[in-house]
């Protein structure tokens, strides 16, 4: 997904790793044709828990804000209700 802030060109990715066991979500802006990561939020599996991960200083807010909040909903499980 390709996000636009300020100016600047970020693009959004979901991932998953097996080791530790964990899905996340990974940003890069894109800076004269090469990227870099600049955020990155991943949710463990074995204890539930999301940590948050800043590679670059000065991000826009709502980059952040949108980012975090794309990141709860990708990456939390959803409890199914049995009917």
């Amino acid at each position: 997904m390709a996000l636009e802030y300020q100016t600047r060109q970020f693009e959004v990715m979901l991932c998953s790793d097996n080791e530790p066991d964990s899905m996340y979500l990974e940003v890069t802006e894109i800076v004269e044709e090469k990227s870099r990561i600049v955020l990155e939020i991943r949710y463990f599996e074995s204890d539930g828990s999301i940590t948050f991960t800043a590679f670059e200083k000065d991000l826009p807010f709502e980059l952040i804000e949108h980012f975090g909040l794309s990141a709860r909903e990708s990456l939390t499980p959803v409890a199914e209700t049995v009917e």
